[in-house]
């Protein structure tokens, strides 16, 4: 005979059930646990210790690719970046916390999609700069990352998503705040890509939602929200800095004029002195990225979207770190005439360099 439940023994059954379908609920996602493991460690800064910062010659050189013009280095004084917070969501409404501030020589220049500014200590914080979603990196992975929200942002951001929808009535508000928090997950799904392949070459970055407050000429805040990063200041030398232009491609008049192209010659004599042993140790790592971004074009049909602005050769450590990277879909990039398939583009640039080691 079967045992007859109650109607609460009914209730529970079905919960424990509904629970074991779905085990993440009211978790953070494990791949989440996993990228936040180690940051708080590897990104603390003690506010009673005064840390000696890198020197300026010390610092990886920008030399031209990112550099920022006249108008938006004026633009930077005259409205300065005072700090930023990150906000998150707690006692049932927003909440600001982990204070950056920042100096009004703080800006270093930009990227494609953040805007970089050092903080008082060796780090650098990276806050996105405002795209539409037209944007060829608002591809499959953002769909994905639609999908399922829940699987790239902590709990309490997803409840700061919904107190801040809810605080508005305009639907054009709510696409926009939605929008920036998909954001938010999409560069941490980009970031996982790489740090679950090759952990120990990829620039620990914490990813946060963030309010930016760029003061005008007569101190009145301008306050936005906006997804940031942030990452520890390395001394070292970014890989553009051992190229050598001597080889100007042929384009039409105009681009030459205007936007002249060089063919991407190395010289890796600019290390200075150095052995052959940590030679082949860069050479071994570089061959690593190599086979990662074959495995991506060939298994997901992502680019891994790396160039020579993205890797830096640390000092005096001479190990190879990259950073500010982005994966996109594949059909959204043309094989060059010289390359058959596009991520080539990106593997050819990096064997050019390991050439110029010399090694057998």
């Amino acid at each position: 005979m079967s045992e007859k439940k109650g109607p609460i023994k009914g209730i529970r059954d079905r919960i424990t059930q509904l629970w074991n379908q779905y085990p993440n609920w009211g978790k953070i996602p494990q791949f989440l646990e996993l990228l936040e493991k180690g940051l708080d460690k590897e990104l603390f800064v003690d506010p009673d210790k005064k840390e000696i910062p890198i020197p300026i010659e010390d610092l990886p050189v920008d030399e031209v690719l990112r550099k920022s013009g006249f108008f938006r280095n004026l633009y930077e004084k005259l409205f300065p970046v005072s700090h930023v917070f990150r906000i998150t969501y707690r006692y049932d409404r927003e909440f600001l916390d982990n204070f950056m501030p920042l100096s009004q020589g703080g800006y270093i220049g930009r990227g494609s999609y953040k805007f970089v500014y050092q903080l008082p200590w060796n780090q650098v914080v990276k806050i996105g700069k405002s795209k539409l979603p037209s944007d060829a990196i608002f591809g499959s992975l953002f769909k994905e990352v639609g999908k399922d929200l829940s699987r790239f942002l902590k709990p309490e951001e997803m409840e700061l998503r919904n107190f801040l929808k809810n605080q508005t009535s305009r639907d054009s508000k709510k696409d926009e705040i939605d929008f920036k928090f998909k954001r938010l997950g999409l560069e941490r799904l980009h970031y996982w890509k790489l740090k679950s392949l090759i952990p120990d070459l990829v620039v620990p970055t914490r990813f946060f939602m963030g309010m930016r407050v760029r003061n005008n000429p007569f101190g009145i805040p301008n306050v936005t929200l906006t997804p940031c990063d942030q990452q520890p200041l390395l001394a070292g030398k970014h890989l553009k800095e051992f190229t050598i232009r001597n080889e100007k491609l042929d384009q039409n008049p105009i681009l030459d004029k205007f936007f002249p192209k060089w063919k991407l010659n190395f010289d890796s004599h600019r290390f200075g002195v150095i052995s052959k042993s940590k030679l082949k140790k860069i050479a071994v790592d570089f061959n690593r990225v190599i086979e990662v971004t074959k495995y991506l074009a060939e298994e997901e049909k992502l680019i891994f979207d790396i160039h020579a602005e993205n890797i830096i050769i640390t000092l005096p450590d001479f190990e190879l770190k990259i950073f500010d990277f982005h994966v996109f879909d594949d059909y959204l990039y043309e094989p060059s005439e010289e390359n058959p398939t596009p991520e080539m583009d990106h593997i050819q640039i990096i064997e050019e360099f390991i050439k110029s080691f010399e090694l057998d």
